[in-house]
């Protein structure tokens, strides 16, 4: 046997997912014990692995400090994946204005306190009529508002039950988030699949809670190299990678790059599960 890989989860949903299982089962073919385990449970379950990779930790943001050291605790004594520089750079979303620093076209992107005051000057100096404002650290699209030029006191008390230490992004709002945002995965940087998902009417957030329609969708060539493109401006190449947009005018606006914990979406391409095992025996060969 090659050894054990263990696909982090959490406590709470500590079974692996559907789609990473089709990933369990193809490192499986290829020698390795694979097992699933809570990165919040017994600690002895991530004992003598060859190799974490971090799956499913959902909740990890509501605990960024036990989170951030046991992950580092991990990647003390094995090999951890996503490294832990980029599992660091991906805590807090102001990583966007890293990629805007570095040319990646991202929305319009303000990082301030999350204050009524500093988020209505942004609305001052930029003339929107509408923002998306999402916490700097949070994920799955949770509280993440659409507040319109002056109401955002009554979305504060929703944003401040969540993002009063962290801060909030205020970013500009793409239109053509309603024919669905683009989600591109990678592994090791190399384009393997997409999907689109739509949000249902009267609404503007496509993650899984808010109940979007998934399809599988082949991009341009030109939109997929974009999102490669964006991923080689991260500290390092990261095994597997989600980038999130919308295409305007053939340009893929990113919204987000996950590289943490998304869902990958390998049910929609099942060959992609090979692809991922491949390049994981790549990174453990290095």
């Amino acid at each position: 046997m090659a050894g054990t890989i263990v696909l982090a989860t959490a406590a709470d949903q500590p079974d692996i997912t559907a789609s990473d299982e089709l990933y369990a089962e193809a490192l499986r073919r290829r020698g390795f014990e694979v097992l699933g385990a809570a990165w919040n449970g017994p600690r002895a379950a991530f004992d003598g692995a060859a190799a974490v990779v971090l799956r499913s930790t959902w909740g990890y943001y509501r605990v960024l400090a036990e989170f951030t050291a046991w992950a580092e605790a991990i990647a003390a004594t094995t090999r951890l994946f996503n490294p832990i520089a980029l599992v660091r750079w991906n805590l807090r979303k102001d990583y966007v204005a890293k990629l805007a620093a570095a040319g990646v076209r991202v929305p319009g992107t303000h990082i301030v306190a999350c204050e009524q005051g500093a988020i209505d000057g942004v609305f001052r100096t930029t003339g929107w009529d509408r923002a998306v404002i999402k916490p700097a650290s949070g994920a799955s699209g949770y509280s993440v508002e659409l507040v319109q030029r002056g109401a955002v006191g009554e979305a504060m008390p929703r944003l401040a039950a969540e993002a009063r230490d962290t801060g909030v992004l205020v970013q500009e709002f793409l239109p053509e988030i309603a024919g669905g945002e683009l989600s591109l995965v990678y592994f090791g940087g190399v384009f393997s699949h997409a999907i689109r998902k739509r949000p249902p009417k009267g609404e503007f957030r496509s993650n899984g809670r808010y109940g979007p329609t998934r399809t599988a969708e082949t991009p341009p060539p030109a939109v997929a190299e974009q999102g490669a493109a964006a991923l080689r401006t991260l500290p390092e190449m990261p095994l597997y990678a989600r980038v999130d947009g919308a295409v305007r005018d053939g340009t893929l606006i990113v919204i987000e790059v996950e590289v943490l914990e998304p869902a990958l979406f390998m049910e929609f391409d099942p060959p992609a599960a090979e692809r991922f095992a491949e390049a994981t025996l790549r990174r453990l060969s290095l």
